[in-house]
Parts: structure tokens; C-alpha cells; sequence
């Protein structure tokens, strides 16, 4: 089975342990916890008590609202809990959700995100041998006096950097061991936009693509009924279309008419109007919808540019019960 990842979801907590039994048993490489309305460490640490081998990872795990330091205790007190099997995912955040929900400055998010992997790495592998020191325009730190007792399972927990713009993918390839594509990353911005800022980023740093793992996530609803699967991606693409970070793919593919209708909608509380203004032509993008066949056929299409898709059920604006429906197909198709 070639690998693939899936996107933990559900209404209620406890609806992950069953979604990761299953995940684990039907061959999936890896399951992936989001954090916005939920924060990413504490579902894997949750799932982790009834799964054995899969992959756990953040997707992403917000790094500026947390201190390096912090993120890296996290990081190894899971790993530890897991058994190694943690992949720690993080992003920057948006600007307006960073500063107006968390109240922190997002500063150069490049430059910043660089110093946050830096100092990440410097407490993994190096934390239990005294105090460490890190300068850095954003991060200043000296933990004169600290010792961390313990053993840690691993001190090179891999780090995906998630990114859509083209310097934080550039920076993906500088600094990370793999990247993280956002649910909006198409095929063709995968492939024009993403890729050759990688490959910068690697020749770069002086390493090799054999090294760095690409992954992305890809809204997949597996249906015959492929106009009651459309509605549901065309919702999920809507929420995604507010967000002006996230504004590059669709602008690529010349989808700023509808972007800007879906905003208008989304300003004015209008949920109908937003998923309205998503074209069948934008699903089509963004989303892999229909039959079993033409679903593994797309994702097929996907690999030949990612190392790992993963996969997530369409799950804004609509039934959770629907969205437990995509999520079974998923597994039943893609699984072993």
C-alpha cells in the first residue's frame, strides 16, 4: 500500500478513537490532528492510547502562539507517549488570528518561523545536556539553570513546515524535514508554485529532495453521488476562499471574481451565498470528488508530485453524520 494520511476529525472527542482504530487497522501511514477549534497535541495524545504504529502528526500545530520552548516539551512529551511516532507539523497562523484571537505580534513570518525551527531543534536534540543558549532577531534565550531529567525516545523528531506562499516554502526546504500543503494547494500550484520554492530552498541549505518529504492535505469525498459530494466540498472550499492567506492558489488559477464574492458573503453572515459563489470549476480544483475509481485516479495524479497525501473528509457547514460518511469511504478506498 502506498502511503497515505488522514485528517482526524469529529464532533464529539471521543468520535477520534474509533476514526483512529480504523485509520491504524486499514493501513493508513499516518493520522493528522488540525488545531482551531481543538489544539492538535491533545487529540494525538488521546488516539495514541488505542493505536500502536501509525504516524501521528500536527497539522499543523500553531508556532507562534506557543514559546519554542514549549513546543519542543510538548513534542517530546509526546513522542514519548506515542513511542516515536510523532511528525511535529507547524504553521505560522494567520496574521489577523494571531494577533487579533491570541494577542501575540506575527512579525516577519519567514524569518521568524526559521528562528522557531531553530530553536525547536536546539531543545530536542539538546535538552537534556544543560543550559541552552539561542540569539536570534526574534527568539533571544538562555536557560541558564536548566536541566531536563529524562530520556527523550527520540532527539530528531521530524518537523513539516506548512506554507502556501512561496517564501515559506522555500523556507520548508531550508529548514525542515518535510512540507505541509494546505487544503487549497491544487495540483498545478503544487507543481508551479511550491515545488521550485522547495527545490530553492534545498539547493540552498546544500540537501538533498531524497531527504525532505513533500505531504499535502486534499479535501477527498468519495461518492456516487457526486452532486451531494460537490455541495459538500464547495462548502469547504468557501471557508477556505475567506482567508486572503490562503489567497495565491486561487488567484492562480484565476478564481479572484468568485474569492471576492465569497468574502462579501462571509462579511454580510451570508454561509448560502459564500458556497453558492464556489463554481464547479473551483471543487474540481481544490477538491478530489466522485466514484471510488475516479477518486484513487486523482490522487494517483497527486503523487506523482507528493511523497504523502493526506486525506480529509469535507467537514465545514455541513452534518457531521455526512461527514462520518466520507470519512469511512476514505478509509475503505484508500485502505489496504
Amino acid at each position: 500500500m502506498k502511503p497515505v494520511g488522514l485528517i482526524l476529525d469529529s464532533d464529539e472527542i471521543s468520535g477520534l478513537l474509533p476514526l483512529a482504530r480504523d485509520a491504524e487497522a486499514a493501513g493508513f501511514d499516518s493520522i493528522w490532528a488540525t488545531e482551531l477549534y481543538r489544539t492538535s497535541f491533545e487529540q494525538l495524545s488521546y488516539v495514541s492510547s488505542v493505536t500502536k504504529n501509525i504516524k501521528l502528526g500536527t497539522a499543523v500545530a500553531l508556532a507562534f502562539v506557543r514559546t519554542p520552548l514549549v513546543t519542543a516539551l510538548t513534542a517530546l512529551d509526546l513522542d514519548e507517549i506515542s513511542g516515536g511516532r510523532l511528525i511535529l507539523g507547524l504553521g505560522t497562523g494567520a496574521r489577523r488570528t494571531n494577533e487579533m484571537w491570541h494577542g501575540i505580534s506575527h512579525g516577519k513570518p519567514v524569518a521568524r518561523i526559521k528562528e522557531c525551527i531553530d530553536v525547536v531543534r536546539l531543545v530536542t536534540e539538546k535538552a537534556g545536556e544543560g543550559a541552552l543558549r539561542y540569539e536570534g532577531e526574534y527568539y533571544d534565550i538562555n536557560t541558564k539553570g536548566y536541566h531536563r531529567p529524562f530520556r527523550t525516545v527520540r532527539n530528531n523528531i521530524p518537523i513539516y513546515l506548512a506554507g502556501v506562499g512561496g517564501g515559506m516554502c522555500r523556507a520548508a526546504g531550508e529548514k525542515a524535514d518535510g512540507y505541509l500543503g494546505h487544503v487549497v494547494c491544487s495540483e498545478r500550484y503544487l507543481r508551479e508554485a511550491v515545488m521550485p520554492e522547495i527545490k530553492a530552498g534545498l539547493e540552498a541549505a546544500g540537501r538533498e529532495r531524497g531527504r525532505f518529504n513533500v505531504a499535502s492535505i486534499i479535501t477527498c469525498a468519495v461518492s456516487r453521488d457526486r452532486k451531494r459530494a460537490m455541495e459538500a466540498a464547495r462548502a469547504t472550499i468557501a471557508f477556505y476562499g475567506t482567508v486572503r492567506t490562503y489567497e495565491p492558489p486561487f488567484r492562480l488559477h484565476g478564481f479572484t471574481a468568485e474569492t471576492a464574492k465569497i468574502r462579501e458573503a462571509f462579511l454580510n453572515g451570508d454561509v448560502k451565498s459564500m458556497i453558492a459563489a464556489v463554481s464547479d470549476d473551483m471543487v474540481n480544483t481544490f477538491a478530489v470528488v466522485g466514484s471510488p475509481d475516479e477518486c484513487r485516479k486523482r490522487i494517483s495524479s497527486y503523487r506523482e508530485i507528493l511523497d504523502l497525501p493526506i486525506l480529509s473528509a469535507p467537514h465545514y457547514y455541513i452534518d457531521f453524520e455526512e461527514v462520518r460518511e466520507y470519512q469511512k469511504t476514505i478509509l475503505e478506498v484508500f485502505g489496504s
